[in-house]
Protein backbone atom coordinates (compact mmCIF):
# COMPACT_ATOMS: atom_id res chain seq x y z
CA UNK A 1 0.00 0.00 0.00
CA UNK A 2 1.53 3.31 -1.07
CA UNK A 3 2.14 5.35 1.63
CA UNK A 4 2.43 9.32 1.11
CA UNK A 5 1.46 12.90 3.41
CA UNK A 6 -2.30 13.48 2.85
CA UNK A 7 -0.93 16.79 2.65
CA UNK A 8 0.64 15.87 -0.98
CA UNK A 9 -2.04 15.03 -3.16
CA UNK A 10 -1.16 12.30 -5.96
CA UNK A 11 -2.19 11.75 -9.30
CA UNK A 12 -1.43 8.85 -11.52
CA UNK A 13 1.17 10.51 -13.27
CA UNK A 14 3.11 12.05 -10.57
CA UNK A 15 5.00 8.43 -9.95
CA UNK A 16 6.53 5.43 -11.19
CA UNK A 17 6.63 1.63 -10.07
CA UNK A 18 10.35 0.65 -9.90
CA UNK A 19 10.74 -2.82 -11.30
CA UNK A 20 12.72 -5.60 -8.69
CA UNK A 21 13.61 -9.19 -9.17
CA UNK A 22 11.25 -11.56 -10.54
CA UNK A 23 10.96 -15.06 -10.35
CA UNK A 24 7.71 -14.95 -12.66
CA UNK A 25 8.48 -16.51 -15.90
CA UNK A 26 5.44 -15.53 -18.06
CA UNK A 27 3.31 -12.85 -17.98
CA UNK A 28 0.47 -15.51 -18.08
CA UNK A 29 0.80 -16.78 -14.71
CA UNK A 30 -0.63 -13.73 -12.62
CA UNK A 31 -3.60 -14.39 -11.49
CA UNK A 32 -6.09 -11.37 -11.35
CA UNK A 33 -9.32 -12.35 -9.44
CA UNK A 34 -10.33 -10.25 -6.80
CA UNK A 35 -12.99 -10.22 -4.44
CA UNK A 36 -15.80 -6.93 -4.43
CA UNK A 37 -17.96 -7.46 -1.72
CA UNK A 38 -19.60 -11.71 -1.99
CA UNK A 39 -18.41 -10.85 -5.97
CA UNK A 40 -15.75 -12.38 -6.85
CA UNK A 41 -14.16 -11.26 -10.78
CA UNK A 42 -11.79 -12.35 -12.75
CA UNK A 43 -10.37 -9.05 -13.83
CA UNK A 44 -10.93 -6.33 -11.47
CA UNK A 45 -12.77 -4.05 -14.09
CA UNK A 46 -16.17 -3.04 -13.66
CA UNK A 47 -18.53 -0.84 -15.84
CA UNK A 48 -19.77 2.65 -14.57
CA UNK A 49 -23.64 3.58 -14.33
CA UNK A 50 -23.85 5.79 -16.75
CA UNK A 51 -26.09 5.87 -19.84
CA UNK A 52 -23.41 6.25 -22.24
CA UNK A 53 -21.63 3.20 -20.58
CA UNK A 54 -23.45 0.34 -19.48
CA UNK A 55 -27.03 -1.36 -19.95
CA UNK A 56 -27.67 -5.15 -20.54
CA UNK A 57 -24.96 -5.60 -23.45
CA UNK A 58 -22.06 -3.78 -21.47
CA UNK A 59 -22.76 -5.77 -18.54
CA UNK A 60 -23.00 -9.21 -20.21
CA UNK A 61 -19.94 -8.70 -22.20
CA UNK A 62 -17.99 -7.66 -19.29
CA UNK A 63 -19.11 -10.51 -17.02
CA UNK A 64 -18.57 -12.81 -19.78
CA UNK A 65 -14.66 -11.34 -19.91
CA UNK A 66 -14.62 -11.84 -15.84
CA UNK A 67 -15.63 -8.25 -14.73
CA UNK A 68 -19.41 -6.80 -13.76
CA UNK A 69 -20.99 -4.03 -14.85
CA UNK A 70 -23.47 -1.99 -13.33
CA UNK A 71 -27.17 -1.06 -14.52
CA UNK A 72 -27.50 2.68 -14.69
CA UNK A 73 -30.52 3.98 -13.13
CA UNK A 74 -31.20 6.72 -15.95
CA UNK A 75 -34.22 5.62 -17.17
CA UNK A 76 -37.80 4.14 -16.18
CA UNK A 77 -38.02 1.52 -13.11
CA UNK A 78 -39.63 -0.85 -15.65
CA UNK A 79 -36.84 -0.24 -18.32
CA UNK A 80 -34.10 -0.62 -15.54
CA UNK A 81 -36.03 -3.99 -14.84
CA UNK A 82 -36.33 -5.31 -18.00
CA UNK A 83 -32.31 -4.95 -18.62
CA UNK A 84 -31.64 -6.35 -15.33
CA UNK A 85 -33.33 -9.77 -16.67
CA UNK A 86 -31.82 -9.72 -19.44
CA UNK A 87 -28.34 -10.11 -17.55
CA UNK A 88 -29.76 -12.50 -15.23
CA UNK A 89 -31.17 -14.30 -18.18
CA UNK A 90 -27.44 -14.59 -19.39
CA UNK A 91 -26.10 -15.95 -16.17
CA UNK A 92 -24.15 -13.01 -14.84
CA UNK A 93 -23.97 -10.77 -11.91
CA UNK A 94 -26.71 -8.33 -11.65
CA UNK A 95 -26.19 -4.72 -10.21
CA UNK A 96 -28.45 -2.12 -10.75
CA UNK A 97 -27.69 1.05 -9.24
CA UNK A 98 -30.17 3.46 -7.67
CA UNK A 99 -30.29 6.76 -5.95
CA UNK A 100 -31.50 8.37 -2.84
CA UNK A 101 -34.94 9.25 -1.29
CA UNK A 102 -38.07 7.81 -1.96
CA UNK A 103 -38.65 7.42 -5.77
CA UNK A 104 -35.15 5.64 -5.44
CA UNK A 105 -36.69 3.21 -3.00
CA UNK A 106 -40.07 2.67 -5.02
CA UNK A 107 -37.09 1.78 -7.59
CA UNK A 108 -35.63 -0.82 -5.73
CA UNK A 109 -38.77 -2.34 -4.83
CA UNK A 110 -39.72 -2.41 -8.11
CA UNK A 111 -36.60 -4.30 -9.22
CA UNK A 112 -36.58 -6.91 -6.50
CA UNK A 113 -40.12 -7.49 -7.16
CA UNK A 114 -39.45 -8.01 -11.06
CA UNK A 115 -35.81 -9.15 -11.52
CA UNK A 116 -35.02 -12.94 -10.54
CA UNK A 117 -31.69 -12.34 -8.83
CA UNK A 118 -30.20 -9.05 -7.73
CA UNK A 119 -26.68 -9.83 -6.71
CA UNK A 120 -25.81 -6.81 -5.06
CA UNK A 121 -27.38 -2.83 -5.22
CA UNK A 122 -25.14 0.49 -5.69
CA UNK A 123 -26.36 3.40 -4.14
CA UNK A 124 -25.20 6.31 -6.30
CA UNK A 125 -24.41 9.76 -5.66
CA UNK A 126 -22.05 12.12 -5.73
CA UNK A 127 -21.39 13.03 -2.26
CA UNK A 128 -21.63 9.03 -0.40
CA UNK A 129 -20.34 10.55 3.10
CA UNK A 130 -23.90 12.31 3.46
CA UNK A 131 -26.56 12.16 5.56
CA UNK A 132 -28.61 11.27 2.44
CA UNK A 133 -26.38 7.78 2.27
CA UNK A 134 -26.88 7.07 5.38
CA UNK A 135 -30.50 7.37 5.12
CA UNK A 136 -30.61 5.25 2.04
CA UNK A 137 -28.01 2.65 3.09
CA UNK A 138 -30.33 2.40 7.01
CA UNK A 139 -33.84 1.80 4.77
CA UNK A 140 -32.05 -0.84 2.51
CA UNK A 141 -30.61 -3.06 5.44
CA UNK A 142 -34.10 -2.62 6.98
CA UNK A 143 -36.34 -3.61 4.22
CA UNK A 144 -33.05 -5.95 2.22
CA UNK A 145 -30.90 -7.07 5.20
CA UNK A 146 -29.10 -9.72 2.88
CA UNK A 147 -28.55 -7.46 -0.15
CA UNK A 148 -24.63 -6.73 -0.38
CA UNK A 149 -24.88 -3.00 -0.78
CA UNK A 150 -22.12 -0.60 -2.88
CA UNK A 151 -21.86 2.91 -1.72
CA UNK A 152 -20.25 6.01 -3.06
CA UNK A 153 -18.77 7.99 -4.02
CA UNK A 154 -16.43 9.04 -1.04
CA UNK A 155 -12.64 10.59 -1.32
CA UNK A 156 -11.39 10.26 2.47
CA UNK A 157 -10.06 8.38 5.03
CA UNK A 158 -12.96 9.61 7.41
CA UNK A 159 -15.68 8.46 4.44
CA UNK A 160 -14.44 4.94 4.12
CA UNK A 161 -14.61 5.09 8.10
CA UNK A 162 -18.02 6.11 7.81
CA UNK A 163 -18.63 3.05 5.19
CA UNK A 164 -17.61 1.03 7.83
CA UNK A 165 -20.22 2.01 10.01
CA UNK A 166 -22.96 1.82 7.78
CA UNK A 167 -21.99 -1.59 7.50
CA UNK A 168 -21.94 -1.78 2.89
CA UNK A 169 -19.57 -4.25 1.20
CA UNK A 170 -17.82 -1.97 -1.04
CA UNK A 171 -17.61 1.40 -1.70
CA UNK A 172 -16.68 3.72 -4.73
CA UNK A 173 -13.75 5.93 -4.05
CA UNK A 174 -13.01 8.85 -5.95
CA UNK A 175 -14.80 12.43 -6.56
CA UNK A 176 -13.96 14.67 -9.41
CA UNK A 177 -11.76 12.59 -11.30
CA UNK A 178 -13.87 11.42 -14.10
CA UNK A 179 -12.50 12.41 -17.62
CA UNK A 180 -15.85 14.27 -18.51
CA UNK A 181 -16.38 15.53 -15.29
CA UNK A 182 -15.96 19.33 -14.03
CA UNK A 183 -17.07 18.87 -10.29
CA UNK A 184 -13.53 20.19 -9.18
CA UNK A 185 -13.43 22.99 -11.10
CA UNK A 186 -16.60 23.92 -10.64
CA UNK A 187 -16.63 23.61 -7.06
CA UNK A 188 -13.40 23.19 -5.50
CA UNK A 189 -13.70 20.13 -3.64
CA UNK A 190 -12.02 16.42 -4.56
CA UNK A 191 -8.74 14.77 -3.76
CA UNK A 192 -6.74 13.15 -6.72
CA UNK A 193 -8.32 9.72 -7.53
CA UNK A 194 -5.14 8.23 -6.58
CA UNK A 195 -4.50 9.59 -2.95
CA UNK A 196 -7.93 8.98 -2.25
CA UNK A 197 -7.76 5.32 -2.70
CA UNK A 198 -4.41 5.31 -0.74
CA UNK A 199 -6.49 7.17 2.35
CA UNK A 200 -9.50 5.10 2.27
CA UNK A 201 -6.72 1.75 1.95
CA UNK A 202 -5.22 3.38 5.05
CA UNK A 203 -8.18 3.71 7.19
CA UNK A 204 -9.08 0.04 6.24
CA UNK A 205 -6.09 -1.61 7.25
CA UNK A 206 -6.10 0.88 10.85
CA UNK A 207 -9.66 -0.49 11.30
CA UNK A 208 -8.82 -3.81 10.65
CA UNK A 209 -5.79 -3.63 13.20
CA UNK A 210 -8.03 -2.63 15.93
CA UNK A 211 -10.71 -4.61 15.13
CA UNK A 212 -9.14 -7.98 14.10
CA UNK A 213 -11.16 -9.42 16.82
CA UNK A 214 -14.78 -8.87 16.11
CA UNK A 215 -15.48 -11.09 12.94
CA UNK A 216 -18.84 -9.37 12.28
CA UNK A 217 -17.39 -6.00 11.06
CA UNK A 218 -17.10 -5.78 7.64
CA UNK A 219 -14.33 -3.82 5.74
CA UNK A 220 -15.76 -2.45 2.72
CA UNK A 221 -13.94 -3.41 -1.10
CA UNK A 222 -12.41 -0.68 -2.58
CA UNK A 223 -13.17 0.82 -6.17
CA UNK A 224 -11.39 3.19 -7.60
CA UNK A 225 -13.76 5.45 -9.51
CA UNK A 226 -12.61 8.33 -11.82
CA UNK A 227 -9.47 9.11 -13.86
CA UNK A 228 -8.48 5.35 -15.10
CA UNK A 229 -6.99 5.77 -18.90
CA UNK A 230 -4.24 3.36 -19.17
CA UNK A 231 -3.56 -0.19 -17.96
CA UNK A 232 -0.67 1.81 -15.41
CA UNK A 233 -3.40 3.48 -14.10
CA UNK A 234 -4.98 0.22 -12.64
CA UNK A 235 -1.65 -0.98 -11.77
CA UNK A 236 -1.24 1.82 -9.18
CA UNK A 237 -4.76 1.57 -8.46
CA UNK A 238 -4.21 -1.83 -6.81
CA UNK A 239 -0.67 -1.23 -5.34
CA UNK A 240 -2.93 2.26 -3.30
CA UNK A 241 -4.83 -0.57 -2.05
CA UNK A 242 -7.83 -0.77 -5.04
CA UNK A 243 -9.38 -3.84 -4.80
CA UNK A 244 -10.74 -3.15 -8.22
CA UNK A 245 -11.16 -0.23 -10.71
CA UNK A 246 -14.42 1.51 -12.13
CA UNK A 247 -14.29 2.45 -15.87
CA UNK A 248 -16.73 5.18 -17.98
CA UNK A 249 -14.71 6.58 -20.61
CA UNK A 250 -12.11 3.54 -21.20
CA UNK A 251 -15.51 1.53 -22.18
CA UNK A 252 -18.02 4.36 -23.80
CA UNK A 253 -16.34 3.87 -27.17
CA UNK A 254 -16.99 -0.06 -27.47
CA UNK A 255 -19.38 -1.53 -29.15
CA UNK A 256 -21.14 -2.99 -26.22
CA UNK A 257 -21.97 0.92 -25.02
CA UNK A 258 -25.13 2.51 -25.26
CA UNK A 259 -24.58 5.15 -27.51
CA UNK A 260 -25.39 4.75 -31.05
CA UNK A 261 -22.72 5.55 -33.86
CA UNK A 262 -22.27 8.68 -35.26
CA UNK A 263 -19.75 9.81 -38.36
CA UNK A 264 -17.58 13.43 -37.20
CA UNK A 265 -15.90 14.30 -40.39
CA UNK A 266 -16.30 10.53 -41.70
CA UNK A 267 -15.26 9.16 -38.17
CA UNK A 268 -17.08 7.04 -36.46
CA UNK A 269 -17.86 8.42 -32.69
CA UNK A 270 -20.24 7.60 -29.28
CA UNK A 271 -21.72 9.82 -27.27
CA UNK A 272 -20.64 9.79 -23.98
CA UNK A 273 -21.89 12.01 -21.10
CA UNK A 274 -21.12 12.95 -17.42
CA UNK A 275 -24.49 11.94 -15.23
CA UNK A 276 -24.43 15.48 -13.87
CA UNK A 277 -24.00 17.03 -17.36
CA UNK A 278 -26.72 19.67 -18.34
CA UNK A 279 -27.92 17.57 -21.03
CA UNK A 280 -28.96 15.32 -18.74
CA UNK A 281 -30.75 17.26 -16.46
CA UNK A 282 -32.72 18.76 -19.51
CA UNK A 283 -33.41 14.99 -21.04
CA UNK A 284 -34.91 13.94 -16.70
CA UNK A 285 -35.96 17.18 -15.85
CA UNK A 286 -36.28 19.94 -18.36
CA UNK A 287 -33.11 21.54 -17.31
CA UNK A 288 -31.04 23.07 -14.24
CA UNK A 289 -32.78 24.44 -11.16
CA UNK A 290 -31.93 28.09 -10.85
CA UNK A 291 -29.30 28.45 -8.15
CA UNK A 292 -27.72 24.91 -9.68
CA UNK A 293 -24.63 24.43 -11.64
CA UNK A 294 -23.85 21.26 -13.68
CA UNK A 295 -21.06 18.93 -13.04
CA UNK A 296 -20.49 16.99 -16.40
CA UNK A 297 -20.08 17.78 -19.72
CA UNK A 298 -21.09 16.17 -22.78
CA UNK A 299 -18.66 14.78 -25.92
CA UNK A 300 -18.35 12.48 -28.46
CA UNK A 301 -15.16 9.94 -28.21
CA UNK A 302 -13.97 7.74 -31.05
CA UNK A 303 -15.38 4.14 -31.66
CA UNK A 304 -12.79 1.78 -30.36
CA UNK A 305 -14.55 -1.49 -31.26
CA UNK A 306 -15.25 -4.57 -29.18
CA UNK A 307 -15.16 -4.35 -25.23
CA UNK A 308 -12.81 -7.42 -25.60
CA UNK A 309 -10.01 -5.87 -27.40
CA UNK A 310 -10.02 -3.07 -25.25
CA UNK A 311 -9.20 -5.90 -22.18
CA UNK A 312 -7.58 -8.54 -24.39
CA UNK A 313 -6.35 -7.26 -27.71
CA UNK A 314 -2.57 -5.53 -28.54
CA UNK A 315 -2.70 -2.40 -25.56
CA UNK A 316 -5.21 -4.79 -23.89
CA UNK A 317 -5.98 -3.76 -20.36
CA UNK A 318 -5.48 -6.98 -18.79
CA UNK A 319 -2.35 -7.60 -20.30
CA UNK A 320 -0.97 -4.30 -19.16
CA UNK A 321 -1.64 -5.15 -15.59
CA UNK A 322 -0.69 -8.65 -16.03
CA UNK A 323 2.67 -7.02 -17.20
CA UNK A 324 2.81 -5.23 -14.84
CA UNK A 325 1.87 -7.88 -11.73
CA UNK A 326 5.31 -9.78 -13.57
CA UNK A 327 7.57 -6.57 -13.28
CA UNK A 328 7.13 -6.34 -9.87
CA UNK A 329 6.71 -10.30 -8.92
CA UNK A 330 3.38 -10.28 -8.00
CA UNK A 331 1.55 -13.18 -8.68
CA UNK A 332 -2.33 -11.69 -7.07
CA UNK A 333 -3.92 -9.24 -6.50
CA UNK A 334 -3.59 -8.88 -2.93
CA UNK A 335 0.34 -9.33 -3.54
CA UNK A 336 0.00 -6.68 -5.44
CA UNK A 337 -1.43 -4.54 -2.99
CA UNK A 338 1.45 -5.16 -0.62
CA UNK A 339 3.70 -3.46 -2.85
CA UNK A 340 4.87 -0.30 -0.81
CA UNK A 341 7.36 0.91 -3.24
CA UNK A 342 7.44 3.71 -5.55
CA UNK A 343 8.56 7.05 -7.07
CA UNK A 344 7.76 10.36 -7.98
CA UNK A 345 8.53 12.02 -11.00
CA UNK A 346 8.57 15.41 -12.92
CA UNK A 347 6.66 16.33 -16.31
CA UNK A 348 10.07 15.36 -18.50
CA UNK A 349 9.96 11.75 -16.75
CA UNK A 350 5.83 11.87 -17.62
CA UNK A 351 6.74 12.58 -21.04
CA UNK A 352 9.35 10.08 -21.31
CA UNK A 353 6.99 7.32 -20.64
CA UNK A 354 4.58 7.75 -23.06
CA UNK A 355 5.97 6.82 -26.73
CA UNK A 356 7.39 10.57 -27.55
CA UNK A 357 9.20 8.50 -30.78
CA UNK A 358 5.99 9.00 -32.76
CA UNK A 359 5.65 12.52 -31.61
CA UNK A 360 5.43 14.94 -34.40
Amino acid sequence: MIEHKRIKGLSFDDILIPPVYSTIRSRSEPDTTTQVGPLTLKIPFISSPMDTVTESAMAIKLGELGGVGIIHRFMEPEAQAEQCQTVADAGRYVVPAIGVGESERQRLEFLMHKVDEIDMVSIDVANGHSILMEEMVGWVKERYPTLPIMAGNIATFHGYEFMIGLGVDAVRVGIGGGSICKTRIQTSVGIPTLSSVVDCARARHKFQYYNKNNPNMKFPSIVADGGIRYPSDVVKSIIGGADAVMCGGVFAGTDESPSELIYLNEVPHKKYRGMASASVQKDRRGGLKEGTCSEGVTTYIPYIGSLHSVLYGDDGFVGGLKSGMSYLNTRTIKELQEFDTYITITPASLNESHAYGTKK
